[in-house]
């Protein structure tokens, strides 16, 4: 037991030491205030001094916990203006003192956007995410932290999600009258519509930041605001306004004791120069900016491609192919595995120089490399626009639906309150008179308010409704041009590769060049998906039905992806049950595309192991056969939480795989769309780490009725026409060169015209028995020629579109202009022979 004089003096010790601890931190909080009033009124503004004071007290052990949680929250304070990170002793110093208290919440923010900085996104994200969702959080940290989440976003372009983040923010600094918050939002608003190329726009943001920057006295702001707009307008090919504004920038730095901007505004001029014809002012700039001491792999990388492209430009090539390393390895150490037609552009500069190296081979090889990069890349940054533009027309016309709603409540508030007011003053017969012609007064001004707000609801509609149709409009052009851009050099693939196949005897030779025309079919596909998604939502895709073979259908689609697998030690291995009928009735395209889907998959997420494609018969009768087919892999699994939006368009994994494997994200939906169409649905067993099991159940007929004729090779014997006099309208050498090819084993007689006014003349002077139309073409498009040959000549001649324009309304477009049948390029000779038989041989 304690004496009373121990326990008195235990007592004393701890109230002296807590009343010590008090003072101690009450002195580090005076330091704080004061450094803080520093950085608000000196010019230069003592940032840097400040700084580096700070850091050596987190690195000083004579601090405590709660001191250095103050002085660490000011650090991560001051670095946010500068977009700086923090050495890595700092770095564990600050992850040690996050927690659940304001200050502990503003050291985890500063974390979220250094690790950001750094490129880990996924980390960052979450880091933000936590902070937002804190009840700790109060409304300054919110909008710091969705303000900083939004450039992290844009910088690793994802921008749909800054869509409705921007709207929060908005709404957080108005609440709560935020005024640096609200400079941080329309700076981060201007980022936002500057990366989706809303140049006008993002002026418009950056000139408001920048002047409440300047009222704020916010410096490291306005200097972010001054570069930021000359970029802006060095993007827009405006290089005297962006090289003025870099200047400004590096004026604004002496407001600053750090050389804070200096170094963008530098590499602001350097990436300017090097887009003008002032190269070496250009190289001595580049030279300044890579040995500066705020030096970044962020714009080194970008300095280094410049840098040798112009090398290469002028024939100094050893002096290109090292500033080019330098590119690669400044970017790949800070961007690590990720997707960017930034990145993929470096391969083509690769191919370029080494082509002028000599060495062709190798620069075909790094073209290639080039080519499948971008291309993955460039769909994946493409749909990320296409779901942003989305969500900022649905995020406005919320706004406007509860705009319309608030003022219908304030104007119904304001009625019953004078209704109150009037009961209230009024007596006897006379009040209730007045109140009677007030209520009549009222009843009016409400049948007027709602007139008006009738017409207004009408105005308001007819504008969604034409901007509705205005996007859907858009929507359908972009994926048109994409399929036209594509299709079109691979109907010289397609083409001559089957053309090719028909003339060899070679079996080896023979069965490469099939496999030549499989993978380009299987690429054409997947080009089509985007197609096939519109035309699902639009409810216009059919199936097309005829008797196939289905061992034959699967063991076919494998040969296209045995070397694939090989390549990644992988094994394919076909389990297919022998009570599976040789011919069913089925969309062999359709079901293929599914199959091919899955197996891409499969191949994609495995890194070892087999994959399995199998059937199993369940039940068969005379006439129909019900089995269950299955695609199974050994890869990295999906997570319960992701199977169940896996079957959603646009949804991958998380953003860490999809930048690593890639995808559009629509493969899977189309499938289980397809499958919907066969009376199947698409399932999946997986756990993480274990591999995945997709598999869908399929009944279908394997008796053949009349109204299926098995003419799968009946195309290839078409030799010989009635008819044989074909003109041929084509401005492209090499589809000619294909068409041809494709029609030489038959008696036909081509003529070749490049565009429709030759056609037309051509027609005046000879007679023929059928026209192949090209439809996008000089001087004439197909179009208006088959107008013109409709109503001013042969109004009965058989027209057949080609065209690489495959969407339903183009098909209509063909129609509707006169013609007869339509061909999609890329041109399969089977479907071009089968056509001509139908009008040359009726």
């Amino acid at each position: 037991m304690l004496s009373i004089t121990q326990f008195f003096l235990r007592v004393l010790a701890i109230v002296s030491l807590s009343a010590f601890s008090y003072m101690a931190c009450a002195d580090v909080l005076a330091e704080l205030e004061s450094l803080d009033s520093r950085v608000n009124t000196e010019i230069p503004m003592p940032i840097g001094e400040v700084i580096s004071k700070l850091e050596t007290r987190l690195l000083n052990s004579n601090f405590t916990s709660l001191e250095k949680t103050k002085i660490a929250a000011r650090y991560v304070q001051l670095k946010l203006k500068l977009h700086h990170t923090a050495p890595d002793d700092v770095m564990t110093i600050l992850e040690s003192l996050v927690s659940e208290t304001s200050d502990g919440l503003i050291i985890k923010l500063g974390l979220a956007r250094m690790v950001g900085i750094n490129a880990n996104y996924d980390r960052s994200y979450q880091m933000f995410g936590e902070v937002i969702q804190s009840p700790a959080a109060s409304p300054t940290v919110k909008a710091m932290a969705i303000a900083y989440l939004i450039l992290s976003y844009n910088e690793g372009q994802v921008f749909a999600s800054s869509v409705n983040l921007l709207n929060t923010l908005n709404e957080l600094v108005h609440e709560n009258n935020l005024a640096y918050a609200k400079a941080l939002y329309h700076y981060m608003a201007a980022d936002y519509y500057h990366s989706v190329k809303s140049f006008d726009i993002a002026f418009e943001y950056y000139e408001k930041s920048l002047a409440e920057a300047k009222s704020l006295k916010e410096w490291p702001l306005v200097s972010d605001n001054l570069y930021a707009i000359g970029i802006l307008f060095r993007n827009m090919g405006n290089y005297d306004k962006a090289i003025t504004y870099f200047e400004q920038t590096i004026e604004s730095d002496t407001k600053i004791d750090i050389n804070y901007a200096e170094y963008i505004a530098l590499y602001g001029m350097a990436s300017t120069y090097f887009r003008t014809d002032n190269i070496e002012e250009a190289l001595k700039l580049a030279d300044t900016v890579t040995s500066h001491p705020l030096t970044t792999s962020f714009y080194d990388s970008e300095i280094y491609r410049l840098k040798a492209k112009a090398l290469m430009e002028r024939g100094r090539l050893s002096e290109a192919r090292v500033a080019l390393d330098q590119s690669r390895s400044t970017y790949d150490d800070y961007r690590v595995g990720e997707k960017t037609t930034w990145r993929a552009e470096l391969e083509k500069l690769a191919s370029q120089i080494t082509a002028k190296e000599g060495d062709f081979e190798t620069a075909y090889k790094e073209y290639q490399t080039y080519h499948n990069e971008y291309l993955e890349a460039k769909k994946y940054e493409d749909l990320e626009l296409i779901e942003s533009a989305n969500l900022v027309y649905e995020i406005q016309q919320q706004k406007e639906k509860t705009t319309l709603l608030e003022k219908e409540n304030l104007v119904i508030s304001e009625l019953l309150k004078a209704k109150e007011d009037t009961q209230q003053t009024q007596k006897l017969f006379t009040r209730w008179l007045v109140i009677f012609i007030v209520l009549a007064l009222v009843t009016l001004v409400i049948i007027l308010i709602l007139l008006k707000k009738a017409r207004k609801t009408n105005a308001l509609y007819i504008s969604a409704k034409e901007k509705a149709e205005l996007h859907s409009r858009l929507k359908t052009e972009f994926i048109s041009n994409i399929s036209h851009e594509i299709r079109t050099p691979l109907n010289a693939i397609i083409g001559f590769g089957q053309v090719l196949t028909d003339k060899l005897e070679d079996r080896q030779t023979k069965k490469l060049t099939s496999q030549i025309v499989n993978s380009s079919e299987m690429l054409l596909q997947l080009i089509n998906d985007l197609l096939d998604f519109s035309k699902i939502e639009a409810g216009k895709l059919a199936l097309d039905y005829g008797p196939y073979n289905l061992r034959q259908s699967i063991r076919k689609l494998l040969d296209i992806f045995h070397a694939q697998a090989s390549n990644k030690g992988l094994t394919i291995k076909l389990n297919i049950d022998k009570n599976l009928p040789k011919e069913m009735i089925f969309d062999e395209l359709r079901l293929k595309q599914v199959l091919a889907n899955l197996i891409s998959n499969a191949i994609k997420f495995s890194s070892a192991g087999d994959i399995e494609i199998g059937i199993k018969v369940k039940q068969k009768d005379d006439t129909h056969c019900l089995f269950d087919v299955w695609v199974q892999d050994n890869g990295i699994g999906i997570s319960k939480s992701q199977q169940e939006n896996l079957f959603q368009p646009f949804i991958q994994a998380e953003s860490s795989t999809a930048r690593k494997y890639g995808g559009s994200g629509l493969g899977l939906n189309i499938c289980n769309k397809l499958l919907e169409q066969m009376n199947s649905k698409l399932q999946v067993d997986s756990d993480m780490g274990k591999g995945a099991r997709f598999y869908f159940t399929l009944e279908l007929s394997h008796s053949i009725g009349d109204e299926y004729i098995h003419n799968q090779d009946a195309a290839q014997l078409i030799t010989q026409f009635q008819k044989t006099r074909v003109l041929l309208a084509e401005d492209n050498d090499i589809n000619v060169e294909v068409i041809t090819a494709m029609l030489n084993s038959t008696n036909l007689q081509i003529l070749r015209v490049a565009n429709g006014n030759d056609a037309i003349h051509k027609l005046s002077q000879q007679s023929f028995d059928a026209i192949l139309m090209d439809i996008q073409m000089p001087e004439m498009d197909g179009y208006e020629a088959t107008r013109v040959i409709r109503h001013q000549m042969n109004g009965t001649l058989p027209i057949i579109a080609l065209t690489a324009n495959a969407m339903q309304q183009d098909i209509d477009a063909c129609l509707n202009a006169g013609m007869d049948d339509h061909v999609s390029k890329p041109i399969r000779k089977e479907k071009l022979l089968e056509v001509l038989d139908k009008y040359l041989n009726a």
